[in-house]
């Protein structure tokens, strides 16, 4: 890497999407909480920001959609994208438990 990727790294906020990187936008049916997703163009991962919170997650594609999955210690984060209505349904167990739906769009 060079110095500065490395600057450009360090100055450019997590909630920002990489030219590298498709962005979904989704908004909750229950609170219009938004929740980000930043998904790598190899698939295999994604970036989910959730309730201020950020974290990995790991990615199983399926046949009209896509669901991330985030471990934690205490808690697993289970967002399903279904991409023919751009819907999603996210639970999370654990520490905390939540469920919750809405709709999505999509960015780059």
């Amino acid at each position: 890497m060079t110095k500065f990727t490395i600057l450009l790294m360090t100055i450019l906020p997590a909630a920002t999407a990489f030219a590298d990187e498709t962005e979904y936008r989704c908004t909750s049916e229950t609170n219009d909480e938004v929740i980000q997703i930043f998904q790598d163009t190899d698939l295999s991962e994604a970036r989910l920001i959730v309730q201020n919170t950020e974290g990995m997650a790991s990615v199983a594609h399926g046949l009209d959609g896509v669901t991330f999955i985030h471990i934690k210690t205490d808690e697993v984060w289970t967002l399903a994208l279904h991409f023919p209505t751009m819907t999603y349904e996210l639970s999370t167990h654990g520490a905390t438990s939540t469920e919750d739906h809405g709709h999505c769009t999509k960015n780059g």
